[in-house]
């Protein structure tokens, strides 16, 4: 949840092209203090939270990755391409986060169109990285 968190603060901040600064004035608290929320360091208290909830027009759940609008989305989507109850298609909502994660992480989804325009055999050995990459990431 505060991996959540810190990217939505990081994410709706830039959305309002606000600096750490701007929002630190807003909420009446240091800089150093929204760095420390957007890394994931400290969680806001829940003054801040509600603040932050009101200032970027989300909920306090959404912000928390609680009740995100990826379910909401997954809802749309399920209505939308409802044919009947026995053929109804599934939705992957894994790839609904994926498609979250990368909006919210533009540097991760620049990166990912590059590695499309490799060859076969270089994105494999990309992604052989990445797999080692992640596994030591997941041991720390």
């Amino acid at each position: 949840m505060m991996l959540k968190l810190a990217t939505n603060i990081k994410y709706y901040r830039k959305q309002y092209n606000w600096t750490q600064q701007q929002l630190a004035n807003e909420l009446a608290i240091s800089r150093s203090v929204i760095a420390k929320w957007e890394n994931g360091d400290v969680l806001p208290d829940l003054m801040a939270l509600i603040k932050l909830s009101r200032l970027f027009n989300q909920t306090v759940d959404h912000l928390l990755g609680i009740n995100s609008q990826t379910d909401q989305l997954l809802n749309d989507f399920q209505q939308f391409y409802q044919t009947n109850s026995e053929n109804e298609p599934v939705i992957d909502e894994n790839l609904l986060n994926t498609i979250d994660y990368l909006v919210k992480n533009p540097l991760l989804k620049e990166q990912i169109e590059r590695l499309s325009h490799l060859s076969i055999k270089q994105q494999k050995a990309v992604q052989r990285i990445l797999q080692t990459t992640l596994n030591e990431a997941e041991r720390l």
